[in-house]
């Protein structure tokens, strides 16, 4: 018997009754009666998710911190809060390739507010383009930079936060992806480093369990958000989209921020978001992984009007000039360097 076909619909029937009938939204008194005075540090706060958790905490009286590479971002995104109303919020450049260093991030933190009552590990090293097709991806001290910023960093704050956790009985978010349940076409490295963080919080999480601890932790299985710094590598210089992804499967930064910030207080185990699209790319690879799954990954990043597989538009896509290759650059600045450009060129 072929148990494909009932497995397939009951999948996508428990998936429509999750989609449809979601828990009740809280209100915006109940996040404020929850969030007002509790300490929030976020890492990765200088534009996209990050800046917008920042602006709708300050809205419920949150005390911030805020982490990115880039100070003056964050001082534009600083300015935002207060102006919201924020009065406590504090700015930290760090770039989380020292891993040893982001410990800093939590000592800084407490040595403000004296405690710690939330973690959002948001910050990741977006690196986009065919592993075979740039030399430069190829080199270990690349490869080992982007685990140190998607993985190990988020480790060390884990570690260094927790015992202050345990103390709030407080709640860790870590920003994950689809591409750490599923491959995703031209983007390799970076698959790697979320298949590796959700294995590892995953685990963490059962340990947690285990020990009893009043510290909850949850991952955000996110898609495609639709964020300025997606918008400007989605958006070629004709302005057409540059990709097939339709609008359905990409989700709204302000929807995701405030499912965010209400699972502070529901404390789930996986945020997943936009539910439809990634409900049903787990179904994909879970029951067509191969070739099915990859010809749809494939043809979702193919770019309109190519023929064949697309990959050598792929390659031309990432090669477009300097500026095009600056706009595929993750937020953080974690993207290709002009040392790896340069040997590119030789």
């Amino acid at each position: 018997m072929n148990y494909k076909v009932p497995c397939i619909l009951l999948l996508i029937s428990v998936s429509l009754y999750y989609l449809l009938s979601p828990a009740p939204p809280l209100s915006d008194e109940q996040l404020t009666t929850h969030l007002k005075d509790k300490v929030v540090l976020i890492c990765g706060a200088s534009s996209g998710i990050g800046e917008e958790l920042a602006y709708q905490l300050a809205r419920h009286g949150a005390k911030l911190v805020l982490v990115a590479r880039n100070q003056d971002k964050l001082d534009v995104v600083k300015e935002g809060v207060v102006k919201l109303g924020a009065i406590d919020v504090q700015t930290i450049s760090f770039d989380f390739s020292d891993v040893k260093g982001s410990s800093g991030v939590i000592n800084q933190t407490i040595a403000w507010f004296g405690k710690l009552d939330y973690l959002v590990s948001n910050h990741a090293a977006m690196i986009q383009g065919a592993f075979l097709g740039f030399p430069h991806q190829q080199e270990p001290d690349f490869i080992e930079r982007i685990f140190r910023v998607n993985l190990f960093s988020q480790i060390e704050l884990a570690v260094h936060s927790l015992p202050h956790l345990e103390a709030s009985k407080g709640h860790m978010f870590f920003t994950s992806s689809g591409a750490g349940e599923t491959p995703f076409f031209s983007m390799a490295i970076y698959c790697s480093t979320k298949h590796a963080l959700n294995g590892f919080f995953y685990s963490l999480q059962q340990e947690l369990m285990a020990r009893e601890s009043p510290v909850s932790l949850t991952i955000g299985a996110f898609g495609f958000i639709q964020t300025k710094d997606l918008s400007q590598v989605m958006i070629n210089e004709d302005g057409e989209n540059a990709m097939s992804i339709p609008a359905w499967a990409t989700g709204d930064v302000k929807e995701c921020a405030r499912g965010m910030i209400e699972s502070y207080i529901s404390r789930p185990s996986t945020m997943t978001y936009p539910k439809l699209s990634k409900n049903l790319g787990r179904a994909m690879w879970y029951f067509f992984p191969v070739p099915t799954f990859h010809n749809a990954m494939m043809g979702a990043f193919k770019r309109p009007g190519t023929v064949g597989n697309g990959y050598q538009e792929s390659l031309d896509f990432v090669n477009e000039g300097r500026e095009k290759r600056e706009k595929l650059k993750f937020q953080q600045g974690y993207g290709i360097s002009d040392v790896y450009i340069e040997r590119e060129k030789s």
